[in-house]
This record gives structure tokens, sequence and C-alpha cells, in this order.
């Protein structure tokens, strides 16, 4: 499952906005190849946050009821220059002797899905597949299945205003520039650029009650 690749992981140059149409699409096509392996998937474990709605998706392609979910965050302490994996989200669901799909929105550089990967192995599962809608050709992890391959700074459905945000506050990008960038109106990106920061702000001030 696992490939090792020597490409350095570059900024990205340019972007992908992704539809929720496309993010059917997608998981529709993974869904195929998963059953034409004739793989019987008994569990699909998503990853908090970015996998969990491909996960819901294929659950209901495949007709697989049971779902589970892991979130991994990597964190960096103090005097450290290595990020360590967390489990954030305990696994609340019995795995074991089971062929569990682990689902994330992309494979990036890798190491989240690893980190998945090899925490679920101490459960006991029968068999661990993985699957992306995308994957980066930097990843040092290929998944089993996905949708395709793109070198682009990704944008899905789910995080738009948090990508608004970073392109805007933090890049230097104007608000007409996102919206050609994404293909929303200005005054639809205006919009969750304001809310997103008006949340920021009223979730600091909570912080310091």
């Amino acid at each position: 499952m696992e490939g090792l690749t020597g490409i350095p992981h570059p900024q990205p140059t340019r972007f992908k906005p992704v539809s929720w149409r496309e993010v059917e699409e997608g998981c529709a096509h993974i869904a195929e190849k998963i059953l034409a392996t004739n793989l019987n998937v008994d569990v699909i474990v998503g990853i908090l946050r970015g996998g969990w709605i491909p996960a819901r998706l294929l659950s209901d392609y495949l007709g697989v009821d049971t779902m589970g979910a892991l979130e991994v965050k990597f964190y960096r302490g103090v005097g450290e220059t290595a990020e360590k994996p967390v489990i954030t989200q305990p696994l609340i669901v019995n795995v074991r002797d089971k062929v569990v799909l682990v689902v994330d929105d992309v494979s990036d550089t890798g190491k989240t899905l690893t980190v998945a990967v090899n925490f679920l192995m101490h459960y006991g599962p029968r068999k661990i597949v993985t699957a992306t809608l995308y994957v980066k050709p930097w990843s040092m992890y290929r998944p089993d299945f996905y949708h395709s391959e793109t070198d682009a700074w990704i944008i899905f459905p789910w995080d738009k205003a948090e990508t608004v945000v970073e392109l805007v506050a933090k890049r230097g990008l104007s608000i007409e520039e996102v919206s050609k960038i994404t293909g929303e109106s200005i005054d639809f990106i205006r919009r969750i650029f304001e809310t997103r920061n008006k949340a920021s702000t009223t979730s600091s001030r909570a912080g310091q009650d």
C-alpha cells in the first residue's frame, strides 16, 4: 500500500476548485474501482475532518452501514523541529477481523494516512485498504484507491472559508482575485470571509472569559 517517492513538496502554483458534483462523481468512481476488485468492505473509517464526507458517500454507494471516525493532528512542541502525530478522536467502532476502508479527501504528504493505518493495525483488522479523492504526485503514501492525481491546491466545498482566509489574510490576495480562483461570486467570497473572521473573533473573546 505504501510507496515512497523522491519528489519534493513544492508550493502550489495553480488551484483546483472542486464542486459538490465532482465530489459525488469522484466517490462513485472510487466505489466502482473497489467493486471491480470484489473486495467486501465491512467498516469505513473517515479521517476527520476532510475525509468524513467522502467516507459517508462511499458508505452510501457501497452499502456499508458501519462507520467510524478518526482524527489525526500534527503538533510541534516548544524547541521541537519535527511534527508529532496525535490521535485526537478515539476509535469507537469495532474493526477486529474486519475489512476496513480508510477514507480521506486527499493524500498530500501522506503522513495522515500513514499514521491512521498504523494506528488501526493495533485493533486487529483482517485487512486495511485506503481511498482518497485526490493524491499529490509527491505523496509518500499511495492510496489503494483514488479518483485522480493533481499537483494543484485543491479547494473542497467543505474548506472554502478556510481557504479564502488563507489566501486573503495570509497571502495578500484580494477578494476579487479569490473570486476568480474559486469561481464563486465576489459577494459570496466576501460573505464567508467576514463570517469566518467574525467567528474567530467570537471564539477568541470566549476564550478570555
